[in-house]
């Protein structure tokens, strides 16, 4: 039981914060949670449980024995993958920031259809920038693909936060447009060593500074980001092309209608631009 998005709605919570976020993400990679958290995160515990468990001697034996779990699902526990939301999860909760009922209703409640956090940060966005929703679904509905594609093909987690982009000394722009039923073009602004991580965790090759192979790998992550969206979008009778990303360097994009996140990732942070009347420099 997931939804991919467990980090930003502890994010909107107020569990995870702007500050701490990408040392919680980065730390997680590195966690494997206990028998309990996980027992907890599939939905066969409830937090008062969980908790219970934790402090048995055996939480085998301890959860047979109380008829907490069935051996079927002691079983599914024991040999379930390590999942991104148990690990975020098991973070927290060793860092003192929550405890295991809160976690037991924060995955509940995060499960439910009309749970989208990554839309409440699109719809801050909007509203820092007094622009009209008629759109959020479709920017909603890209931001949510932005995210499971850092997931998918990064390995990497993400959150968004609705602030001002940091003006950074030296920073490469790399931006792609989309045109037809919808116009879009979303760009990133990210320091060398951040292009750097993402072409390597993208290509799988070792990278040390930005060259032509970083470059071509973090425009072909937006080749296959926006072509997926664009796969998508046509799935609702919309169709929309793709032009060629390009990436320039020390220039941020100007415009009547630009939206701006901040990603944090487990790497570090970078901005996100949005646009549907495209960039001008």
């Amino acid at each position: 039981m997931t939804n991919k998005f467990f980090s930003q709605y502890l994010l909107n919570a107020g569990i995870i914060t702007t500050d701490n976020a990408a040392a919680i993400l980065a730390e997680s990679l590195q966690v494997s949670p206990q028998l309990y958290m996980t027992a907890l995160q599939m939905g066969y515990l409830d937090g008062r449980q969980a908790a219970e468990l934790k402090e048995a001697d055996s939480f085998e034996r301890a959860a047979l024995d109380k008829e907490y779990l069935t051996v079927m699902q002691l079983d599914a526990v024991k040999k379930a993958e390590p999942d991104r939301d148990a690990c975020v999860a098991q973070v927290v909760f060793d860092q003192g920031l929550v405890d295991l009922p809160q976690l037991g209703e924060f995955f509940a409640s995060s499960q439910k259809q009309d749970c989208h956090p990554v839309y409440e940060v699109m719809r801050q966005v909007y509203a820092a920038s007094n622009l009209e929703e008629t759109e959020l679904g479709y920017i909603g509905d890209y931001m949510e693909l932005f995210v499971s594609t850092l997931q998918r093909f990064m390995k990497a987690d993400a959150v968004l936060v609705a602030a001002p982009a940091e003006q950074l000394e030296k920073q490469y722009l790399t931006y792609q447009s989309m045109g037809g039923a919808m116009a879009l073009t979303v760009g990133y602004s990210m320091s060398p060593e951040i292009m750097v991580e993402m072409a390597a965790r993208y290509s799988n090759e070792a990278l040390d500074d930005v060259n032509e192979m970083t470059i071509d790998s973090v425009e072909e992550f937006y080749n296959v980001l926006n072509g997926l969206y664009i796969v998508n979008m046509s799935g609702s009778n919309l169709d929309m092309d793709l032009d060629m990303p390009y990436t320039v360097m020390d220039l941020l994009p100007k415009g009547g209608q630009i939206y701006t996140v901040n990603v944090v990732t487990d790497f570090g942070r970078f901005a996100l631009y949005l646009s549907n009347d495209g960039f001008m420099f």
